[in-house]
């Protein structure tokens, strides 16, 4: 009778509401910066079904619908959606408390590629709307730990979409060099190399391996199932390095192994930026760790970035610190600026070359037809700290500006300092981020511009 009853009440329970299409919407009068370095004055951008429909002048304003969402930018910037490279966001809420991460497989093997970061994201976390309204649109989720984390999630930062979010699984395999195994880069190294053979022997002997005829390998089958997708140049092999000696050991082992090498770090990599540039290796950095956290960062330099761009090496700018606050990007961007990287570049080092590096150029990274309209529109300069976004489309569609951060600080500021019944009153009614247009508009103005 339970399991009739049970099979009754899952019949009768509503399905979960389908998210309705994106609408269109259309931006326009501000100065497009597209991404690739282009620029185009008094622009309009129309987007329809999540994708940007048209790029042009004034003039395309005229063909939007009616009821199209329109956003008069006027005397402001506009670019594509930030992307975040190598973070754990929606793997990591709380960082002292365990049962909040899924950043890493348990375990003390060293070799984790089949781990799928994709399958842990979590969509609800409240660090996604802390970023988006920020000006990130796209977060790059690697895992972290052993020699080899896993595989990287390409995510758009829907929040609340779990099904959703996930723009693709499995864009790269995430690593490490230094010392992540066995207290030695050497035994690092060679690792790599043992577990990078066998897989190449694996892809043509699966069938001799269930039929146990095979010599042990140095990994699990899906370890090594998970890394043929490099192995044949698809994806790239990101590796966190910083001391340049590591950095020339990983495009070596990029070479023997024809893989697509994107080095994460690089504190020392301005020391050996023909080579990188030679062998068209990205290198994303974080332009403020200019003090030496330890031995493998005694060369890092304030305009490492400005130097590997120079060089000819692609240079991506991110914010490898914690997941907390990767919308800080705008601000290494600044200071890789004002330490000599061209502000073109800067702006392009976290729009389209993250997309490149990653392989996901022909979705994302900058505003063309066709391609996700992930958009923000900014009160002034986006590398200058005073500026804020005013409006974010995520997949065409205009996101509340508000965040558990934005909803705190409007809570408190409302309490003088006494703590009176009158201003626990008007807390109490204070908007919530389900609350839509309302919400948006409690929390969308941008500070008074100096």
């Amino acid at each position: 009778m339970s399991h009739i009853l049970l099979a009754a009440l899952t019949l009768l329970a509503p399905a979960p509401p389908a998210r309705p299409a994106a609408p269109v919407a259309v931006v326009t009068g501000g100065d497009l910066h597209v991404g690739d370095g282009t620029v185009v004055k008094n622009a309009t951008v129309l987007m329809r079904d999540g994708k940007f429909a048209a790029v042009g002048g004034p003039e395309l304003a005229a063909s939007a619908p009616a009821d199209a969402t329109r956003v008069d930018a006027t005397g402001k910037v506009v670019t594509p959606g930030l992307i975040a490279a190598d973070n754990q966001l929606g793997l990591v809420e709380i960082d002292l408390e365990g049962s909040t991460h899924d950043d890493a497989r348990s375990g003390d093997h060293p070799i984790r590629a089949a781990y799928d970061a994709s399958r842990a994201f979590h969509a609800e976390s409240s660090l996604i709307q802390v970023q988006a309204i920020g000006g990130v649109t796209t977060a790059a989720v690697a895992p972290a730990g052993g020699l080899l984390s896993g595989q990287v999630a390409w995510v758009d930062l829907v929040h609340g979409d779990h099904r959703g979010a996930l723009s693709k699984a499995g864009v790269a395999i995430d690593g490490n060099l230094g010392h992540s195994y066995d207290n030695s880069r050497a035994a690092a190294l060679a690792k790599l190399h043992e577990v990078l053979t066998d897989a190449q022997v694996f892809r043509g002997r699966k069938d001799a391996y269930e039929r146990a005829q095979t010599r042990p390998f140095a990994a699990h089958a899906l370890d090594l199932q998970a890394l043929q997708p490099a192995l044949a140049g698809q994806i790239p092999l990101t590796l966190s390095a910083d001391r340049a000696s590591d950095i020339l050991a990983a495009i070596d082992l990029a070479k023997e192994y024809k893989l697509r090498l994107v080095v994460v770090g690089g504190s020392e990599a301005w020391k050996v930026a023909p080579e990188l540039a030679a062998a068209k290796v990205p290198v994303v950095v974080q332009p403020s760790r200019n003090l030496p956290s330890s031995f493998d960062t005694l060369g890092a330099r304030l305009d490492n970035a400005a130097l590997l761009a120079a060089a000819g090496v692609p240079v991506v700018i991110a914010w490898l610190d914690d997941s907390h606050n990767l919308r800080n990007m705008t601000q290494e961007a600044g200071i890789a600026v004002a330490n000599g990287l061209p502000w073109a570049a800067a702006l392009r080092a976290i729009t389209l070359e993250p997309a490149v590096a990653y392989g996901q150029s022909a979705t994302h990274g900058s505003v063309a037809v066709g391609k996700v309209a992930n958009l923000v529109v900014w009160s002034g300069d986006p590398l200058e700290l005073s500026s804020r976004p005013t409006h974010v489309f995520v997949r065409g569609r205009a996101i509340p500006m508000v965040s558990r951060q934005t909803l705190l600080r409007d809570r408190y500021r409302s309490l003088d300092k006494f703590g009176s019944a009158e201003s626990t009153k008007s807390t109490d009614a204070r908007p919530r981020p389900d609350t839509g247009a309302a919400a948006t508009t409690a929390t969308t103005a941008a500070p008074p511009q100096k």
